[in-house]
């Protein structure tokens, strides 16, 4: 109890200082950057993103570096020269000058002091990807509400250590969220006879314009999800070996170590789209929710230089081995955990 009271202050206390936080032009660019499909993008395309963005902060209520009357193309050359080479490039001898992310993982920094104010259109974004996804017509694509606010239920309550998150309540703030996407063009609603939401797609505009800004709330949130992923997939390794019955306890260190080792090979043989889920940092945070939620169980000593944390998989979670090949059997509670998580994963 005394643990979740000092997170609830610590999550008020962000949340106010977010509401005072001023976005300088290097996160707007670090932004969008991040947030486009593409090896790089030009100039041109990069002023007019940095704009809408811009305009999209300030109709969140959240406030923009003033530029003192200077165009913005203006302001990205000064704030990609303030970003340094080491961290956005410049791809010479083309016929517009095009930039693209150098070090995405240190951009990301820039990306997480914009991603607060538009976590509730990211999640339901990732909620709709898991049948946008899928491809086809709108028909096809077409989700349900309940289906939506089981989804963002699921991820909400994912990254409920990751995110401050609207004190009205899910369905109050995912109704809100949804009227809001629908105001500006992203998404198209359903309604039923009494007027409750019935179903969501994207809009006609959205599909038209190549998905550009319902894209750009998916990049922002799935990064967060191949951390979750990850970090769930590595707890398979906690599962017994084959003709043991009794549990694996490891060390906490040593298993996120195990998670980041597994995420590096993942990223590099093109399993695992982002970088920045490898992070020590937010593993650590993945494994807290993970026991928060039972799903690990972690055994903490008085004399913790000398008896460090172990960790194992609560027994209810524990996956079953097949007992002819060994092979861990792709059923029951944590492999549901992980599909789920899956299903918002970005495609390609």
């Amino acid at each position: 109890m005394r643990v979740r009271i000092l997170r609830t202050l610590g999550y008020k206390v962000l949340s106010d200082i977010n509401a005072v936080s001023v976005v300088m032009p290097t996160a707007l660019i670090g932004t969008v950057i991040l947030t486009l499909r593409g090896r790089g993008v030009g100039k041109s395309e990069l002023v007019r993103r940095v704009d809408w963005l811009s305009d999209r902060i300030r109709a969140k209520g959240g406030r923009v570096a003033h530029f003192a009357g200077a165009p913005t193309s203006v302001v990205v050359e000064r704030g990609i020269e303030v970003l340094g080479p080491d961290l956005v490039g410049v791809v010479e001898g083309l016929a517009e000058e095009t930039f693209y992310a150098v070090d995405r993982f240190q951009l990301s920094f820039y990306r997480n002091m914009t991603i607060h104010l538009f976590i509730s259109e990211a999640l339901v974004s990732a909620g709709m990807y898991t049948r946008v996804k899928l491809g086809g017509g709108p028909d096809h694509q077409r989700v349900t509400y309940s289906w939506l606010l089981d989804h963002v239920s699921f991820l909400s309550q994912l990254f409920r250590g990751e995110f401050i998150f609207p004190t009205v309540g899910l369905s109050v703030n995912l109704e809100n969220t949804l009227n809001g996407l629908e105001r500006d063009d992203v998404i198209k609603i359903r309604r039923n006879g009494v007027g409750g939401i019935d179903t969501v797609e994207l809009s006609d505009t959205e599909r038209a314009c190549g998905r550009e800004n319902y894209d750009f709330y998916c990049f922002l949130i799935w990064p967060f999800v191949e951390a979750g992923w990850l970090g769930a997939i590595s707890l398979l390794g906690l599962t017994p070996p084959p003709g043991q019955e009794a549990d694996v306890w490891l060390e906490v260190n040593r298993a996120q170590d195990m998670a980041q080792l597994l995420g590096k090979t993942l990223y590099h043989q093109g399993d695992l789209s982002y970088f920045e889920a490898v992070n020590k940092e937010t593993l650590k945070n993945a494994f807290q929710r993970f026991e928060e939620e039972g799903i690990i169980v972690i055994r903490k000593s008085k004399d913790s230089k000398h008896n460090p944390p172990t960790t194992k998989i609560a027994d209810d979670w524990k996956p079953q081995r097949d007992p002819e090949t060994g092979k861990i059997i792709p059923k029951g509670r944590l492999w549901d955990f992980i599909e789920t998580i899956a299903q918002s994963r970005r495609e390609g």
